[in-house]
């Protein structure tokens, strides 16, 4: 089980470059990937999506590809180019009634041209994937620490739960005894003998409406479904929101089914919601 709260950093480099990524992710519903850089990726930029997906398949993910050059490129911009590029943002610039000083207008054009000749090298691409591979490894390794405390976390909470759960065993039987004497108390009152026929359908109408056995049972079912998913493998998140809910639904109706349980069905449901707000970070 992986939290979606991770970190990872790691740099590659050859003779002419230097390379280095950083990797931040949240809790989210879905993958939510985001990626910037001091280069223009180009195309590449979805092989650099497909490799992070390959290994992350929940959060919002902030990535940041860094390139470095170690020696000076002497590259020459192509003049024509340059020249042609200062005209259209001058051009641009007095149509829209925009005052554009020429200094402005030629770093523009020359950042522009610029760009536009760059070339992402395979040598440049290879060390990207490098250092994005060890990035994600840095990644996973801390979503599972997290994950890690997570999990006695919730398995504290899964705890309490089951007491709580405990208490509600031990009450019930004697709540529907009460309940049973509140109507042979009535039918007393009534002149009406306990073995009465109506007297006995009353009984059998409350006790049944009372019946909190199936709802105690898929809470237990649920439970051990939800401690079972902590162990698991890859993504769990979704699962376990799923289990909660269910959860959530057996407990409200066993508690309107026996109002006198209410202080362990608050109690229970209050864990239940902070669970909920634990495992919106599983991944």
């Amino acid at each position: 089980m992986r939290s979606m709260t991770g970190l990872g950093r790691a740099t590659a480099e050859d003779e002419e470059r230097k390379v280095a990524v950083f990797i931040k992710t949240l809790n989210g519903k879905g993958l939510d990937l985001s990626i910037r850089s001091n280069i223009n990726l180009y195309e590449f930029e979805f092989e650099v999506r497909n490799k992070i997906k390959e290994h992350l398949q929940r959060g919002t993910v902030s990535v940041l590809v860094q390139v470095e050059a170690k020696k000076p490129k002497g590259n020459v911009v192509n003049p024509d180019a340059l020249v042609s590029t200062f005209q259209f943002f001058k051009d641009l610039a007095q149509r829209s009634g925009f005052n554009l000083s020429d200094d402005m207008a030629f770093y523009a054009s020359l950042r522009y041209v610029e760009m536009a000749e760059e070339e992402l090298e395979e040598e440049t691409k290879a060390l990207i994937i490098q250092a994005l591979t060890d990035a994600v490894g840095e990644v996973i390794k801390s979503r599972e620490e997290e994950g890690t405390k997570l999990k006695e976390e919730l398995l504290s909470r899964l705890r309490i739960i089951r007491e709580h759960l405990k208490g509600i065993l031990e009450n019930k039987d004697s709540i529907l005894e009460r309940a049973k004497k509140r109507v042979l108390e009535k039918a007393k009152e009534l002149n009406l003998p306990e073995g009465n026929p109506t007297v006995l359908n009353e009984i059998s109408l409350i006790l049944s409406k009372m019946d909190i056995e199936e709802e105690v049972a898929r809470f237990k079912v649920h439970l051990e479904r939800f401690e079972g998913l902590l162990d698991a493998q890859g993504e769990a998140g979704r699962k376990l929101e799923f289990l909660l809910q269910e959860m959530h639904r057996e407990i409200n109706t066993l508690g309107n089914k026996m109002p006198e349980l209410s202080q362990w069905v608050v109690e229970i449901k209050a864990e239940v919601d902070r669970l909920k707000q634990q495992v919106a970070n599983i991944e």
